[in-house]
């Protein structure tokens, strides 16, 4: 099969430069959070890969920016449009996105057992959002009785985090969310220091997020035979996210030659997910890496963890929290960084604290 190349895979390609570098295991927490809050905005959402909001929770959400899943790329959009049946000749992008999403959300309903007949589209995509966080939430053991759709966000997202504060052995009896969130935070980032070897005693959050993702950036650079000295952290951190992508492509036999890294790493992503589909029989004629991500998702989470878990290129913890984001890849809260644009441009900023502030400046610390 040959793979189109997807603003999608672009956007988890974004987890390996430096906004994703940035957003390593110590800011997981962290990470949850926004990108849940995000979520908890898009109650109501479109279908199908054309503007579903800001993260879209409950499998049809996610596609990224106000363009949607095809922003700008023709050759997906017709890729998709044509999987589906759907004539081409004489439409625009505007009017094929909508055919695209309307036809999709009606095989979706289908699927999940409601009824089309005599409903509108927006009221057929809450209906179907709600039967997924319905889905969502049972897997988590959260009641469903009575709840909206925005309620269930919230108590998937709380259950979520619930889950993440055992993993790492933090006690959640008695916290209300925001205490819970900042113990899960802090106990992620001293138990990624611990392994890095960095002193946590009398840090603050700010201070040991910074000393963590410092560590973090000399050691691979270290492995990866890159110098680091007198440059600023955030550019030796590009380098050697540059080379790790690099080094994939090489084993994949990806060519790099005119490509921006973002290209090569939505390339490689895309073979990535490509072959976990093969190993679990899910069959991937005509379609797109989003295509193969929810169906995955959807059949075995745990494995698409496996992949995407550490950014997909082995950054042994960086760009990844305990999930893939609530309607894109998975039952987590939120895969990757700032994102990333089509040409392959990682979108910088200082990274956030658990109020969404700004935390460590790391920009302006050099080696």
């Amino acid at each position: 099969m040959k793979m189109n190349k997807s603003v999608l895979s672009f956007t988890i390609a974004g987890t390996v430069l430096v906004g994703g570098y940035a957003a390593s295991t110590a800011f997981a927490a962290n990470n949850t959070t926004a990108k849940t809050a995000q979520s908890s905005t898009a109650a109501k959402s479109d279908f199908g890969g054309m503007k579903h909001g800001p993260g879209g929770h409950g499998g049809f959400g996610g596609h990224g920016g106000p363009g949607g899943f095809f922003s700008g790329n023709t050759d997906e959009l017709l890729a998709k449009a044509k999987s589906l049946g759907i004539s081409t000749s004489g439409k625009d992008a505007e009017t094929l996105m909508k055919e695209i999403r309307d036809l999709t959300l009606k095989q979706e309903a289908k699927k999940l057992g409601i009824s089309t007949s005599g409903k509108t589209i927006d009221k057929l995509a809450e209906e179907v959002q709600l039967k997924k966080l319905q889905t969502e939430a049972e897997k988590l053991g959260v009641s469903i009785k009575g709840k909206t759709a925005q309620t269930l966000m919230n108590d998937i997202h709380l259950a979520e985090l619930k889950k993440e504060a055992k993993s790492l052995g933090v006690a959640t009896s008695g916290k209300d969310e925001q205490t819970l969130r900042q113990d899960v935070q802090k106990a992620a980032l001293t138990k990624k220091a611990k392994e890095l070897g960095v002193a946590t005693s009398g840090k603050d959050i700010q201070t040991l997020q910074q000393d963590v993702f410092t560590a973090q950036v000399k050691k691979d650079a270290k492995k990866l035979g890159i110098s680091v000295t007198g440059k600023d952290i955030r550019q030796a951190a590009r380098e050697v996210q540059s080379a790790k992508v690099k080094a994939e492509a090489k084993k994949m036999n990806i060519t790099i030659d005119g490509k921006s890294i973002g290209q090569i790493a939505s390339e490689v992503m895309d073979q990535k997910v490509e072959k976990l589909a093969k190993e679990l029989n899910i069959s991937t004629t005509n379609k797109t890496t989003r295509d193969l991500l929810d169906e995955i998702k959807d059949k075995n989470p745990d494995k698409l963890k496996d992949v995407l878990g550490d950014d997909g290129f082995g950054m042994g913890g960086f760009g990844h929290g305990p999930g893939f984001g609530d309607g894109g890849f998975g039952r987590g809260h939120g895969h990757g960084g700032p994102g990333h644009d089509r040409d392959g441009g990682a979108a910088e900023g200082p990274d956030q604290d658990q109020n969404g502030t700004d935390s460590a400046d790391l920009s302006s610390n050099t080696l």
